[in-house]
Parts: C-alpha cells; structure tokens; sequence
C-alpha cells in the first residue's frame, strides 16, 4: 500500500477534492433569499431575472439606437448571455 507522501500531487488534489465535496452539498439547504410582496413569499432569484429582463430589454435598444445590433451575430445567443450575466451580477450584488 502507497502511502500518501508517494501520490503525485495530482492525485492528492483530487483526493482533497473528493473529500471536500459532501461538505459542499449541505451549503445548499441554507434558506433562500425571498422577497415579502402583499403577503406572499418570491424568491430572490425571481426578482433578479425579471430585473435582468428589464436590463437586457434596456440595452437591445441602445444596441440598436447606435447601430451596433447589426453587426452582432447569432443575436438569440447574445441577449439570452446579456440577460444570465446581469441576472448573476445582480444577484451577487444584492444577496452576497
């Protein structure tokens, strides 16, 4: 049996790793930012992408305004990478 001074340091790493991971599991049951609104409970992450909506909706018409909507490509992929990208800045802004 190899002791673990003789593992190369790759297969230490992941044998932190995979050591780690059950912690990294639990982090998930802490409770979930919500919002109280006329009594009913919205989850945070609901009022982070309507927010981003509102963003992305906000930036689609300065794109098109200046012209440089045009020279975008494949531009479903562009607005839905926009949208996730504010939704998570405003989450980590907000909740963290």
């Amino acid at each position: 049996m190899r002791h673990a001074r003789n593992l190369p340091a790759a297969t230490l790493a992941v044998c932190r790793a995979a050591a780690l991971l059950p912690l990294s599991a639990t982090l998930g049951c802490m409770r979930a930012p919500s919002f109280n609104v006329l009594g009913s409970y919205f989850p945070g992450w609901i009022a982070c992408i309507a927010a981003a909506i509102l963003l992305t909706v906000a930036l689609r018409s300065i794109l098109n305004r200046t012209g440089v909507e045009d020279r975008l490509p494949l531009l479903p992929i562009f607005y839905f990478s926009c949208t996730l990208l504010i939704a998570c800045v405003i989450w980590l802004l907000a909740f963290e």
